[in-house]
């Protein structure tokens, strides 16, 4: 009894005391404290002020989040964790990783103010460690990035990256900085390096799991160390022929072209290394090769000669569909194009059997009409072929450049959603750029860049068969390529020539890591720049000749991109939505411009990637004439897959699911020994014309192979996917039987271009579907390119609201506008850039004489 006494007493000494004050007054420590979390672009701190009951106070500080994405969602958060009492808040849409960042900062400062822990509340901590070396993981870029780590009992004497797949001169341009910056700070609060942003987050998430290894003494005042970087006084860089604002292709581009014209050039790039957004494209860039298609002086010629190197090339087959596209134009009205009818009725983008009858604008007319003039020479040679039942894909392709002018009219005539504003490309800038092609390659060529002459391929978006391969360059001539890929074809070799090939190589200079922040203008007159080092120096320097703004578009500015989008649905172009673009791909050049009075134009048609991998929205790469997209609810093909990028978008939206956020992702399925023309599944080259055996590993939220409707329907389930496994065979059985009847599909989805089955058709001719490896690939729009930008002329002046030049003040790129419409055909981009750029830097050297 008595013992059952004392535990009553005890129970009510309890309760009366948590009553008192225990539940609350007791959840916390009172005062300030702090916690830090991983942004966007950086360290993210949260202060908190707490009575011991309450949460009184939010401060957010992320100085490398954008203020306009990062800034904006703090102040939101503050309101929802003060209100809620909690950090068991939901992200803000379009600031997800600021906000996940904050989220964790203010629940470590939590942590910290239960326990009453002030030991990080400010500046770098001590951290002691289990001495030894240790190993951490973090998600890149493009896969897992592991590092090993040796931790001294008080500090960390080096850091070895044992496993990467971040894209060369991009991620790994990073690390040197990274893991200097995370010694000297002893921590993995460092911030990030531009233009790497995916990789710098993995290095630092890699290396606080390796600290957590060696059990930190203070693992949140580990994440929170960092390295404040002390600007040097400020700079007078002098005065140059031409100042470039960035050094991706057209940036390059012109530099390269300045110092061969005997220009002294400054490249000023922000990035750790040059190339911008380029490095991460698919570097093809589209360009008819004459020795390489039909000929109508030599019409059954089967090879030729390409007098540029002298050597000999089999001249490439047409395939299955392209004959169709061209007897479409063949018949295209020449009246003016009416407008009107589209008040009244359904405008389709990439439905050229309707929009071919209701005319052409007058400024294409010309074009029009001497295209009709090729295709009908071309098409009186091909259909006796054809009718002696001599399939297309042995047919030569037909290719000229009035067909690719008049392919990037038709694929960019877009009306916004309203049907306000119509929208193409111009046509004498659309001219310029793509009459610019062919010498483009050679000029790469005689510096080095090397190509695989002898195809002309395609790839996803661009319409037809005329991509120029890149593979890497030679640029001694000894036959072994010095590098490979996009930075060994357009940014190893302009480097060089800028920096010592060209007559004024010893007066060049090119600074990385280096933001310009404004231009400089003397009565109107643009003569200069101001930037900053990533250290804080601030640097002027001024031009003789010009300026010239190579900074890209704004992609990776979501909110940019929804403020100005007059094109895309609301309901799919959100906040939420992810990027195919580096994070520096913001806007920059665009606003710079628009400070000094210089007009823009297409801002409301940005451009979606529509294979894009639904976990970070990064570029999937391949095309779609080997494929089959399916709805991951009917199971039923519901897009033609060859065409443009904005109508296999808009096609995605429509029919695809929402998985974990993700608007539009759908099913892409191939055979798996389909090469799909681009790195895959990361870091291997793979050539369109080569067919080879391609891992067969899954990658998870990514791709799968399977062999069965049985293996398909697992992979499907997991995705929340409602189609019967049984029907998507059954659509693929389907649309192989028409493909190999050279019909277009029976289920009365077109297929503008297809050039190989799903299923396989054996040496004998018999075809398999059941038991053949296939591939699914999970995928879904995200931005990719802006359309909009600077008005620029011929030459590449930037124009005011007036049309007038804005003296001293150039553009190129993509940070321009009034070239590809309303949709940019793939494969289009590389060649305007470089081209434009070129254009920037001769109307430069002939202002000055050169």
């Amino acid at each position: 009894m008595r013992k059952l006494m004392c535990k009553i007493l005890s129970t009510v000494l309890i309760v009366a005391t948590c009553l008192t004050g225990c539940s609350k007054s007791d959840t916390y420590v009172a005062g300030t404290y702090t916690g830090t979390g991983e942004g966007f672009g950086g360290a993210v701190t949260a202060t908190i002020t707490v009575t011991g009951s309450e949460i009184t106070d939010v401060v957010l500080d992320g100085p490398s989040e954008t203020p306009s994405i990062g800034g904006a969602a703090f102040e939101t958060l503050r309101d929802k964790i003060l209100e809620a009492q909690s950090a068991e808040v939901d992200v803000v849409a379009g600031a997800t990783y600021s906000s996940s960042g904050a989220i964790e900062a203010v629940k470590a400062a939590i942590e910290n103010a239960k326990n009453g822990n002030t030991a990080s509340a400010g500046g770098n901590v001590p951290v002691t460690y289990t001495a030894g070396t240790y190993e951490g993981n973090g998600e890149g870029y493009l896969g897992n990035v592991k590092l090993a780590v040796t931790f001294t009992e008080d500090g960390i004497s080096g850091i070895e990256v044992k496993e990467t797949k971040e894209t060369a001169y991009v991620g790994d341009a990073a690390y040197p900085y990274l893991i200097a910056d995370a010694i000297e700070a002893n921590g993995s609060g460092i911030d990030v390096v531009s233009g790497a942003t995916f990789t710098s987050k993995a290095f630092k998430a890699a290396l606080t799991e390796a600290a957590e290894a060696a059990k930190a003494s203070d693992i949140e005042g580990f994440k929170k160390n960092t390295v404040t970087h002390v600007a040097g006084p400020d700079e007078d860089l002098g005065t140059f022929d031409v100042i470039v604002v960035g050094a991706g292709g057209a940036g390059m581009g012109a530099a390269a072209e300045a110092a061969q014209r005997g220009l002294s050039v400054l490249v000023l790039e922000q990035n750790a290394e040059i190339g911008g957004n380029t490095l991460v494209s698919g570097g093809q860039f589209q360009a008819a090769m004459p020795y390489l298609v039909w000929d109508p002086a030599n019409p059954d010629a089967t090879e030729a000669t390409w007098e540029y190197d002298g050597k000999t090339y089999p001249k490439v087959m047409s395939v299955q569909g392209n004959i169709d596209v061209l007897k479409t134009i063949a018949n295209w009205s020449e009246e003016p194009f009416d407008e009107a009818y589209y008040a009244t009725h359904e405008y389709v983008a990439g439905e050229i059997d309707d929009i071919s009858l209701r005319g052409v604008h007058a400024d294409y007319l010309p074009v029009l009409k001497e295209l009709k003039k090729e295709i009908n020479a071309y098409l009186a040679w091909a259909q006796p072929k054809l009718d002696k039942g001599i399939p297309e894909s042995q047919i030569t392709l037909f290719s000229t450049n009035n067909l690719h002018i008049f392919q990037t009219y038709y694929g960019g005539l877009r009306k916004t959603a309203d049907g306000s504003e119509w929208i193409y490309g111009d046509v004498e800038l659309v001219t310029q750029f793509i009459e610019g092609g062919y010498e483009l390659k050679t000029w790469l060529e005689d510096q080095g860049a090397v190509f695989n002459d002898g195809v002309q391929l395609t790839l996803i978006g661009a319409l037809w068969h005329r991509e120029n391969v890149n593979q890497g360059c030679d640029i001694d001539g000894d036959g072994k390529m010095e590098a490979t890929g996009n930075w060994g074809s357009y940014f190893l070799p302009t480097k060089t020539t800028l920096l010592e090939t060209s007559p004024t190589a010893s007066q060049n200079k090119l600074l990385t890591r280096t933001t310009v922040k404004s231009l400089v203008t003397e009565n109107g007159k643009v003569v200069g720049v101001t930037a900053e080092r990533y250290d804080g120096t601030k640097l002027t320097a001024k031009a003789n000749g010009g300026v010239v703004i190579t900074t890209g578009g704004y992609a990776a500015n979501v909110e940019m991109v929804v403020e100005n989008n007059t094109y895309w649905d609301s309901e799919y172009v959100t906040k939420a939505i992810k990027t195919t673009n580096r994070s520096s791909l913001v806007g920059s050049g665009i606003v710079m411009g628009e400070e000094v009075g210089a007009a823009t134009t297409g801002m409301g048609f940005p451009q979606m990637m529509p294979i894009s991998w639904i976990d970070n929205g990064n570029l999937a790469f391949g095309g779609g004439q080997y494929a089959v997209y399916i709805n991951p609810t009917t199971g039923k093909r519901f897009v033609n897959e060859y065409a443009e990028r904005d109508v296999l978008s808009l096609g995605e939206f429509a029919n695809g699911i929402t998985y974990n956020g993700v608007k539009g992702v759908f099913m892409e399925i191939t055979n798996a020994k389909t090469a799909i023309g681009y790195p895959y599944p990361y870091d291997t080259y793979v050539s369109p014309v080569e067919v080879k055996e391609l891992s067969t590993d899954d990658v998870e939220s990514r791709v799968y192979f399977f062999t069965s409707p049985e293996e398909l329907g697992e992979i499907m389930k997991e995705y929340g996917m409602s189609a019967d496994p049984k029907t998507v065979y059954e659509t693929i059985r389907a649309y192989d039987a028409s493909i190999m009847a050279g019909e277009q599909p029976s289920d009365g989805v077109g297929k503008s271009s297809a050039s190989t089955t799903v299923g396989t058709v054996k040496e004998d001719g018999s075809y398999a579907l059941e038991g053949e490896l296939l591939r699914v690939r999970l995928m879904a729009p995200s931005t990719h390119h802006t359309m909009g930008g600077l008005v620029v002329d011929l030459d590449r002046h930037v124009l005011n609201a007036n049309g007038e030049v804005i003296e001293g003040l150039y553009a190129a790129g993509e940070v321009t506008g009034g070239f590809h419409g309303g949709n940019r055909l793939g494969g289009n981009a590389i060649i305007e850039i470089f081209v434009s750029g070129r254009t920037a830097a001769d109307t430069i050297a002939e202002s000055m004489g050169k």
